[in-house]
């Protein structure tokens, strides 16, 4: 095993062992639904296509679709994004 690996696994117990919530450290976007309607998307990377029915932003993990009917965006900052409408569907495109 390479010593990268090895000092990943070691933070990564050492962050556990201290309870921290994996979303503190974890380079994923954090996705947060109320409803239908309102969605909070934190730890983006910015805006790949907005539409009325699809909205595509970039994260680390690829490129994340969000489906619905009149999407709206409320909010967009460097650290998180507040789109409302009915949302349909969520997913991380291929």
């Amino acid at each position: 095993m390479s010593k990268k690996k090895r000092k990943i696994r070691l933070g990564r117990r050492i962050l556990e062992s201290l309870d921290i919530p994996e979303e503190c450290y974890s380079a994923a976007a954090k996705i947060t639904l109320w409803g239908k309607e309102t969605l909070l998307i934190e730890k983006h990377k910015g805006i790949f296509s907005c539409e009325e029915e699809r909205v595509r932003l970039f994260t680390n993990l690829g490129i994340l679709r969000i489906d619905g009917e009149k999407l709206t965006l409320l909010e967009l900052s460097n650290e998180r994004l507040y789109i409302t409408g009915k949302v349909e569907g969520i997913a991380y495109e291929a």
